[in-house]
């Protein structure tokens, strides 16, 4: 078997460290100058690099797989709550390590805007703060004034 046939990317001579890593099909790293507990170093680094790279990669697909799974549940319910003749409206925001997604489906005036509430995406309604802390302030104004 050839250095770019190695299944696990690794080329090694007599010892049983690799003194050269395949990094991708035309790009490999030689270690060679390396002592043999340097390498050793280098390589579990690199294992686990790999490892967390795979658990990323997998985490993005199953975020990916949920959000798929979802979009095709709330555009069916939508699809035959529609064909029933009767209004509707689904919104749905997600964020996930792939991002935010918001979706807003339905055959009313509203889903056809696609405009989403301030709860729908997210956003505080910092109103009742202010009506509270202008009630406050006002009160405290009084009874300032009237002492």
């Amino acid at each position: 078997m050839s250095d770019n046939e190695n299944p696990r990317n690794l080329t090694t001579p007599n010892s049983s460290v690799p003194t050269q890593i395949h990094l991708g099909p035309r790009t490999s790293m030689d270690l060679s100058w390396l002592s043999e507990n340097e390498r050793k170093a280098l390589l579990i680094d690199y294992t686990k690099g790999m490892i967390d790279i795979s658990k990323k990669a997998q985490e993005l697909d199953v975020d990916a797989t949920i959000l798929k799974r979802t979009l095709d549940d709330l555009s069916a319910t939508t699809r035959e709550v529609s064909d029933t003749g009767n209004a509707v409206t689904i919104s749905h925001t997600q964020t996930t390590k792939v991002g935010r997604t918001e979706v807003m489906m339905g055959n009313t005036e509203q889903a056809q805007s696609g405009k989403l509430s301030k709860s729908q995406t997210g956003q505080k309604d910092w109103t009742p703060y202010y009506i509270f802390g202008g009630i406050l302030a006002l009160i405290l104004i009084v009874a300032l004034m009237n002492s």
